[in-house]
């Protein structure tokens, strides 16, 4: 498994991303998180008490998870997603469910230990999380099978 990116959506916006190795070319950070947020929002209200857990394309797939979080500008709490792009592999739904998700769940935590009640629309103080995400997701799943070798050898 070779993690892409990782990040925190919010409101349809990008808090923080951090990016291991490149999907594509680069594509608008705030057009593509809010397609996300719709797309996650279309599943979940169109069939009912469907949760979406993964977008699976050809190449990547899109792992979400998804919490409420009290920001200090807001009398209710709001829906935020922690969200990996991996390479697409055999048995995805099984990977994900093993590794994947777990790791997600570190992040959510994670993050509202950290901002639950705090304001969140100061984008800025989310930098430090970059950090808390490269913990999270370590070299051996952000290295490329390539690089792995390379470490080994070289």
């Amino acid at each position: 498994m070779v993690v892409r990116e990782a990040g925190i959506l919010y409101r349809g916006f990008t808090l923080i991303s951090t990016s291991y190795h490149q999907t594509g070319e680069d594509l608008d950070q705030d057009l593509r998180s809010g397609l996300m947020t719709a797309i996650i929002n279309f599943v979940e209200n169109a069939f009912v008490n469907t949760k979406v857990d993964y977008l699976e394309g050809t190449k990547f797939v899109i792992a979400f998870k998804q919490d409420l979080i009290k920001s200090k500008d807001m009398n209710e709490r709001e829906p935020f997603f922690a969200y990996v792009i991996i390479d697409n592999q055999k048995k995805i739904e099984k990977h994900i469910k093993k590794v994947i998700n777990p790791l997600l769940e570190k992040v959510v935590d994670k993050f509202l230990s950290i901002y639950d009640g705090n304001y969140l629309s100061e984008i800025s103080q989310f930098k430090r999380f970059k950090r808390q995400l490269d913990s999270i997701f370590g070299t051996d799943t952000t290295q490329t099978v390539d690089e792995k070798l390379k470490d080994v050898f070289y």
